[in-house]
């Protein structure tokens, strides 16, 4: 996920370089099959106070992009599920 995070600014470039928004919906889109992979294997919320706040980084990392690229194409993200 976090090799998935790091492309996100390329997306972007792409995307616009190109006119072509649906990159950014289908980088969404993985992002969003990746994280939901993750979370299913790993727990978060762990004994092990370092590796917990790494994760807890990754997932706020992963919905900081989210949220941004939902807003770039224009579509409202709830703030809670």
């Amino acid at each position: 996920m976090i090799q998935l995070l790091a492309g996100y600014p390329d997306v972007l470039a792409k995307a616009a370089n190109e006119r072509a928004p649906h990159h950014v919906a289908f980088y969404l889109r993985e992002l969003a099959a990746a994280f939901h992979s993750f979370y299913n294997a790993e727990r978060v919320l762990i004994d092990q106070e370092n590796l917990k706040l790494a994760r807890l980084v990754l997932l706020h990392a992963t919905a900081t992009v989210l949220k941004n690229g939902l807003n770039i194409l224009g579509v409202s993200a709830p703030d809670r599920m």
